[in-house]
């Protein structure tokens, strides 16, 4: 190849081949740094959330994470006909999945106040009437930190029967507040996904697929942080937890359920046979049976 042909060559489209390929890597540099990217895995929807009806004695709460935010939730307390005279009842910290707010999401959980539990919910950093954006796994960590502070500051709390409702987003968060938090006694985790690579590479998968191709999981593991996993801080649990999947989610596959529940010391794994992501309360009385004897097995009466 003489000099001429040679300069055109690779000054021409091997040289525009080189610029895009650098392109593309200082962009994907740029999301990962950023939290960009990461920012997609949430989906809040702010405004009012009244107190529901029907929860005598129900109380908004105000508290703040450990950068300041404020947020907001509420405390539906046990029934009192289910509380002997002069004790306290279990607490349960409740966190919601993805979409929406506690609004939304308190049909995951509302039969507990009347089983006797006492129930807080509460608002991540930009949903609901919670400040701030929702923007690093770590920030929503740190809320539910406090969330679980706000709870034991309470009179009205037993510190010694607290346990852990969470849900889809709510149990990556919330296993990795029970993997560093001991007064969690005890929890039941419902459609969890193994890791955030996984969940954001299967977000993609094609419909007729189980998992995602090679591709997606290429650029997931480019893009997304690998820290922080449910998996690895469910191995980190030596307490009871009850992990609950529907056998038809569409949306984070059965099979995370299973590895989650795989990787704990303690772990019960429940298929909630035909069941999807958000219907699984809707399958049968038996999802609710499960959750309520465990939590009363492991928290007491």
């Amino acid at each position: 190849m003489d000099e001429k042909r040679r300069s055109r060559v690779w000054g021409g489209p091997i040289r525009r081949v080189a610029v895009w390929a650098a392109f593309g890597v200082v962009t994907l540099v740029v999301l990962r740094m950023t939290g960009c990217v990461e920012q997609l895995f949430y989906q809040p929807q702010a405004g009012p959330t009244p107190l529901p009806v029907g929860f005598p004695g129900a109380e908004a709460i105000v508290f703040t994470s450990a950068d300041g935010t404020a947020l907001h939730g509420w405390f539906l307390p046990a029934a009192v006909e289910t509380r002997a005279a002069g004790t306290r009842a279990p607490t349960i910290l409740h966190l919601h999945g993805n979409a929406g707010n506690i609004v939304s999401h308190l049909w995951f959980t509302e039969y507990l106040p009347v089983e006797g539990f006492n129930l807080l919910t509460f608002d991540y950093r930009g949903y609901g009437q919670s400040d701030g954006r929702a923007r690093r796994r770590s920030d929503l960590i740190a809320d539910a930190d406090a969330a679980l502070d706000a709870a034991l500051a309470r009179d009205d709390v037993d510190p010694d029967r607290v346990g852990m409702y969470a849900q889809s987003l709510g149990a990556g968060i919330g296993l990795n507040v029970m993997a560093e938090r001991e007064e969690i006694a005890t929890a039941v985790v419902v459609s969890p996904f193994a890791g955030w690579r996984e969940i954001a590479a299967d977000s993609v998968r094609a419909p007729w697929r189980d998992s995602a191709g090679p591709i997606a999981r290429l650029v997931a593991a480019a893009l997304i942080a690998d820290t922080h996993r449910p998996v690895d801080a469910i191995a980190r649990i030596d307490r009871p937890v009850l992990v609950i999947h529907g056998g038809s989610d569409s949306i984070v596959p059965v099979r995370h359920g299973r590895l989650v529940a795989e990787s704990g010391p303690a772990t019960t794994f429940v298929e909630v046979q035909g069941a999807d992501h958000n219907d699984i309360r809707d399958i049968g009385p038996e999802f609710e049976i499960a959750v309520i004897e465990f939590l009363r097995r492991h928290l007491g009466e």
